[in-house]
């Protein structure tokens, strides 16, 4: 039994990770009594990280870059005290390397949108000049473009979409599919060309502080889960770990009770449940999602992994922070040692990505290792006289639900029939990717939605 919970409350938050943490910090804020309930022993869901044991290294499950328009998730950083621990770039600046320590950088220029990201591909020197010239064509079709309403968008590919523009091959393999498989997580041949211009739309036509990287400098945990954690307390919100719901009952159309594993129930005026869509039947029964036309389409949801490799080498030889690797199984390398802004004289940590990684998967620790230590070396030649001390690897097998064209119209809504319970999470109807900020942006709009019913219950 956990001490100290009550038998009602006005929200009961199933869940921990981003979405039902952003929610539990609106319900808290407004004033509501809340209880949060988490499964597993730690908070974060898909986003935290732990203690590496050899280095004391904070080690996040996933590496995670965001963007300045990413205003749910920095209005969240903010409100739980936590703005400090993230570093904004002033324009947008991100490094693209080739073999051999070729390098080639896209750099926003000091001038107002979209002229800050047009002048910045123009002097895009890993393309030609022909081709640079050719991106002016994508960027007027996004100007042009409502991605919520165009149908001819939600009904194409990446891919088709680029081919429709005359997009060459050099454009798409240098930087549309780096954008792509870095913010959808899957091939462009299978991802909706709607998401991904609303993406490009956000990052190229709003603000220029908008398109610069916001870079964590510390783990995961210590940024965005554990200072929600205690603002959630410090409002009196109750919080429990390693606790699931073992039943929710239905009452007509009216969640009635919530039956803890450890026993105790809970009576709620309110429900939000922002467990993935994989996660759906171990919370409700057959007979309850029948009775819930929101979560009818549960075995459309495919999730492409992400994999994770971290290094630990005894010499420095990577100078930036992050660096996107060209024409290599690898996406992305981030200086963990820089970014947390450590000393230069001890090991070197690196977190090496690769999205959409079903090739990874399968493969030994052993075989990922030798692979990602060659690659290294063909982009960092002195990586051949560094020795791996530490390595850890991270299969996120099911890391974000794949945007393929269609699913934009079967993500559900946040309300559902039954009158008190509404989904939250990055899989939800947030009309964003499956991103960080599209969890905490369910997060905030169900609480939103939560707020106004039981204002207008009084």
């Amino acid at each position: 039994m956990n001490a100290g919970i009550k038998n009602t409350y006005d929200v009961v938050v199933i869940g921990g990770g981003l979405a039902g943490l952003s929610a539990a910090v609106e319900c808290v804020s407004a004033g509501r009594s809340v209880l949060l309930v988490e499964q597993k022993p730690h908070f974060g869901g898909r986003t935290y990280s732990f203690r590496h044991a050899e280095t004391g290294d904070d080690v996040d499950n996933g590496q995670h870059l965001m963007m300045g328009c990413y205003f749910a998730t920095l209005n969240y950083l903010k409100k739980i005290g936590a703005e400090k621990k993230i570093e904004v770039q002033k324009n947008l600046s991100i490094l693209f390397r080739r073999e051999n320590n070729q390098q080639f950088r896209l750099s926003a220029a000091l001038l107002p949108s979209p002229l800050h990201i047009l002048i910045g591909l123009l002097k895009l020197k890993s393309l030609s000049i022909v081709n640079r010239l050719k991106l002016l064509r994508v960027g007027a079709a996004i100007m042009f473009a409502n991605p919520e309403n165009n149908s001819r968008l939600h009904a194409l590919t990446v891919a088709q979409w680029l081919n429709s523009l005359y997009q060459p091959e050099e454009n798409k393999k240098y930087l549309w599919n780096i954008i792509a498989i870095g913010t959808l997580n899957d091939s462009p041949e299978k991802i909706s060309a709607a998401l991904f211009v609303k993406v490009l739309k956000r990052v190229f036509f709003w603000r220029r502080i908008h398109s610069s990287m916001v870079i964590p400098k510390f783990g995961l945990s210590p940024v965005l889960i554990d200072p929600a954690v205690k603002f959630i307390r410090e409002h009196r919100g109750d919080i429990v770990s390693s606790v699931g719901a073992e039943k929710i009952t239905f009452q007509n159309t009216f969640v009635s009770e919530i039956l803890l594993k450890t026993g105790e129930r809970i009576v709620p005026k309110t429900v939000i449940c922002t467990v993935p869509y994989f996660d759906i039947p171990k919370v409700f029964s057959p007979e309850q999602i029948a009775l819930i036309p929101q979560l009818h389409n549960l075995d459309k949801f495919h999730s492409p992994p992400i994999v994770t490799i971290h290094l630990w080498f005894n010499k420095h030889f990577v100078p930036e922070k992050f660096a996107s690797l060209m024409d290599s199984p690898l996406h992305w390398v981030f200086n963990k040692t820089k970014i947390y802004d450590a000393s230069q004289e001890g090991l070197m940590y690196l977190a090496v990505v690769v999205s959409g990684a079903f090739e990874l998967v399968p493969q030994t620790k052993e075989e990922i290792t030798a692979l990602v230590h060659k690659e290294l070396i063909r982009f960092y030649p002195e990586a051949a006289d560094a020795e791996i001390l530490h390595s850890l690897i991270i299969k996120e097998k099911r890391a974000t639900f794949s945007p393929m064209v269609g699913m934009e119209y079967i993500r559900p809504s946040h309300a559902t029939s039954i009158s008190n319970l509404f989904l939250a999470g990055d899989w939800t109807n947030t009309k964003l990717p499956a991103t960080i900020e599209g969890a905490i942006q369910s997060g905030v709009d169900c609480a939103a939605l939560v707020l106004q019913k039981l204002s207008d219950e009084k």
